[in-house]
């Protein structure tokens, strides 16, 4: 297998902008091939970060380039499911940004054309990654916590600004390279889907599922709260899982500017439990037994490189797929959907095969 590889970034704002496209600069094994059906975008990336190899569809830019092996998705949310059947189409293999889609019906779909395709979707999960996630991971692949029985997922965030289309509010926080979110990105559901679900419950819901990998939504209720948004805010889900664990899943954009908030995951099982918080980086873990362990937190970097870096891996050396689309980014879905079906119900339970029917 060829040492480098062109990888196609489909969708050049802020996400692109900020992590993928620097991420495949700064790695000698990747070349990135720019995409983006709004000539405006692709041109100021590509002046950015002097590439030439910039066009405005998919077809046209392996017209130019045969030798693309894989393709990294960042557009928005409503877009991500035809964006990605594109890639999964031309034989590419794909990192979705997360939520992997909107609806659980397009996000199996996807899984379903990969396997016949024979090619890998990575999603674009950012937290589990963390050194201290990893050692959580460890401890519950090794059975120290025995049978997953409860779990509390919770993250609190600061997109309030977002969620209400005002993200220049955030500019000097986030320091864009090239751009930040259109004010329509985040609040707008004709692009975004729903609020804080969509865009900040997929970390959590991602990291839990990553972590007890068991684990998978069978019933959801839920109830949300827009607060002054056209998308939800505040979000409080209860579920039962296929094994039998219940769960309740929640968050809140509104944070105030510049609190990092919480992205925590609490298991509980049969020999112990474990808490986990990306953020801070602390894992405590306490056993039946009365064994107890400590990470300290250390507030890590956020590991914006890691998922492009993960993808070119993937590819040439064949390396683990961490979060894969098949059970991870799939699972999330099917969660989040349920979810907005239950709170647009007042809470009424939605089953995960009614997603299906």
């Amino acid at each position: 297998m060829a040492s480098s590889l062109k990888i196609a970034v489909v969708g050049t704002g802020w996400w692109a902008t900020q992590a993928h496209i620097p991420a495949l600069l700064e790695n000698p094994r990747a070349t990135p091939v720019l995409v983006d059906t709004n000539p405006d975008a692709l041109q100021r990336a590509a002046n950015k970060y002097q590439i030439d190899a910039a066009y405005t569809s998919l077809n046209d830019a392996l017209d130019a380039h045969s030798d693309i092996a894989g393709a990294i998705v960042a557009v928005h949310h409503s877009a991500h499911y035809t964006a990605a059947k594109g890639v999964l189409e031309n034989g590419l293999h794909l990192l979705l940004e997360k939520p992997m889609t909107l609806r659980a019906k397009d996000a199996k779909a996807l899984v379903e054309l990969a396997e016949r395709q024979q090619r890998q979707i990575l999603i674009g999960y950012t937290f589990p990654y963390l050194a201290p996630m990893q050692a959580a991971k460890k401890r519950v692949e090794d059975d120290l916590l025995g049978d997953i029985e409860y779990v509390t997922c919770s993250m609190s965030s600061m997109t309030i600004e977002f969620l209400r289309g005002k993200p220049a509010a955030y500019d000097d926080l986030f320091n864009y390279p090239v751009t930040g979110p259109t004010n329509d990105t985040y609040s707008n559901p004709a692009f975004a889907g729903g609020g804080q679900a969509h865009l900040q419950i997929t970390h959590s819901a991602g990291m839990m599922f990553y972590l007890a990998d068991g684990l998978r939504a069978k019933t959801v209720t839920a109830f949300m709260n827009n607060l002054d948004c056209e998308v939800d805010v505040a979000d409080a889900m209860a579920v039962r899982m296929e094994n039998g664990a219940v769960a309740t899943v929640g968050s809140t954009g509104n944070l105030g500017k510049g609190d990092g908030g919480i992205v925590e995951v609490h298991l509980h099982g049969s020999k112990g439990r474990l808490r986990a918080d990306a953020i801070s980086g602390l894992v405590y873990m306490r056993l039946h037994d009365g064994t107890e362990e400590r990470i300290a937190p250390t507030y890590p970097d956020y590991p914006a490189a890691e998922p492009s870096k993960r993808f070119v891996d993937l590819i040439l050396d064949e390396a683990p797929n961490e979060f894969p689309g098949k059970t991870v980014g799939l699972y999330t879905v099917e969660l989040l959907d349920a979810a907005y079906r239950s709170a647009a119900q007042e809470g009424l339970p939605v089953h995960i095969a009614e997603l299906y029917e």
